[in-house]
């Protein structure tokens, strides 16, 4: 069966519906926004500071690849996929 139905006659069932079903739709609905959502939070000062002293130690213990290594392994990756 092959059934299409416009946003509208959607809304229209939704606001049909008893007013324990549609708070019952909100809460899912809520939970649903909820777990699409990331919750990130901007780093501060001391922590991006941080993480540069780590990536410049990083360099100077030779603990990098090149760019171009950086692309192959992108490349050899993708191709995986």
């Amino acid at each position: 069966m092959n059934a299409t139905v416009s946003v509208q006659d959607l809304w229209s069932q939704i606001l049909a519906l008893p007013a324990g079903d549609r708070h019952w739709l909100q809460d899912k609905l809520k939970v649903y926004e909820s777990e699409e959502e990331e919750h990130l939070t901007p780093y501060t000062m001391e922590e991006l500071n941080a993480r540069i002293d780590q990536a410049l130690a990083d360099v100077k213990a030779g603990r990098c690849i090149t760019a171009e290594e950086a692309d192959k392994e992108m490349e050899e990756f993708l191709a995986t996929l």
